[in-house]
């Protein structure tokens, strides 16, 4: 299979409306933790919200309806994905044919056929690459991909060659395509595409929109649209069965409870606005008072800090060790002993893998803490982990 590469540069990253259907779109922020504020913010009043804001369902994208009978023709047209209009990066929506251009800040790459070896350089397209073609065309993971602390698809990649992350071992893979993420070190990036190898940058979302614009692109340069639109349906019915639960457990006269989502890695950092824990937090029927106080992405905080934020509940999103360790620190803390979330024993260690990524696995974070905050919602509902894909 040939693939090229050609250099104009253009960056598309807006997002059009298609025809009939509506996608909800959400801010994303990145899983590395980065300390971008002061060691000690300067707290600000909690303001909370007076009445609850309900959580917008998601809508869902049907299939389209089927065409009238007609007289069968040698070459019938592809079904008319409307969706991929919107889809940021798809130079040619109406061509579900090969030859495939797609248009990223590396320029326009051009796909002759479905890419059969794919290299993710981020953990986060390697989980909606394994949810659309499996992990058999995967040419390699990162050895945080194949950690089950750190990834929901560990189990998947068990058997897949682990590299380094040297350029060179990427280059030596000689992948069909390599998919980076706006995070991915642009030195790395020449590197891969300097020898020749396709690069496509995908912005990475998660929250709670699912991180649909990417389900949606790297289907259509996958080959992979009707699995794409599956899982796209499967993760709008998810968010919208979670705001119909929780909706009817919400009081109209009280305030929605604030999380406060932190992790400790030898200093504090608490999840401000923009975010992808801000969006699951809105999702699942909460605010973040981070974000009322001022903080703003990843910022480091004190103890203090956070008796000042004065959340309801508190989850830390690092791995289960390390985070009862800090819960036990925060439950001890003689500062916190007045915080609505330690008087009522609501610090809870999260699977950091629902919450960390920047994939659909977000709604399992969603999920997870809306039951936490409203466990009578889902009393007769189990809620279960993505099915893995078998191609």
């Amino acid at each position: 299979m040939r693939l090229f590469n050609h250099g104009h540069e253009s960056w598309a990253l807006r997002r059009l409306l298609a025809t009939g259907f509506v996608v909800l779109l959400a801010t994303c922020a990145t899983f590395i933790v980065v300390a971008c504020g002061s060691a000690e913010p300067t707290p600000m009043p909690t303001s909370v919200p007076a009445t609850a804001t309900p959580v917008p369902s998601t809508p869902t994208i049907k299939p389209p309806d089927p065409s009238p009978t007609s007289t069968p023709t040698a070459t019938p047209e592809p079904p008319p994905y409307d969706v991929f209009k919107s889809v940021t990066g798809i130079v040619d929506p109406e061509n579900f044919g090969w030859p495939r251009e797609i248009e990223t800040s590396e320029g326009v790459v051009t796909l002759d056929a479905a890419p059969e070896r794919v290299h993710y350089l981020s953990l986060g397209h390697a989980e909606i690459g394994a949810a659309l073609i499996g992990a058999e065309r995967t040419a390699a993971v990162y050895p945080f991909f194949s950690d089950p602390e750190v990834s929901n698809i560990s189990d998947l990649l068990s058997d897949v060659q682990v590299i380094g992350f040297e350029p060179e071992e990427v280059v030596a893979l000689d992948p069909d395509i390599a998919i980076a993420s706006q995070y991915t070190s642009p030195d790395l990036v020449n590197v891969v595409a300097g020898a020749g190898v396709p690069v496509v940058r995908v912005k990475e979302e998660g929250g709670s929109s699912g991180d649909i614009p990417n389900i949606l692109l790297m289907g259509y340069m996958l080959g992979a649209e009707d699995r794409a639109l599956e899982l796209v349906e499967e993760v709008q019915a998810r968010v919208a069965f979670v705001a119909d639960q929780i909706l009817g457990y919400q009081r109209q006269d009280a305030p929605l409870p604030g999380v406060l989502a932190v992790s400790k890695y030898v200093d504090i950092y608490a999840a401000g606005g923009n975010t992808n824990l801000d969006e699951i937090i809105l999702a699942a029927g909460g605010y973040n008072p981070a974000k009322a106080s001022g903080i703003d992405s990843f910022q480091q905080v004190s103890i203090e800090s956070i008796a000042a934020i004065n959340p309801d509940m508190i989850i830390i999103t690092q791995p289960l060790e390390s985070a009862v360790e800090f819960a036990d620190e925060l439950r001890s803390s003689p500062v916190l002993q007045d915080v609505p979330a330690i008087v009522n024993d609501e610090v809870h260690p999260v699977n950091t893998t629902y919450f960390t990524t920047l994939s659909h696995w977000n709604v399992r974070g969603i999920e997870e803490l809306a039951k936490l905050l409203y466990p009578r919602a889902f009393t007769d509902h189990e809620l279960t982990d993505f099915e893995p894909y078998i191609p």
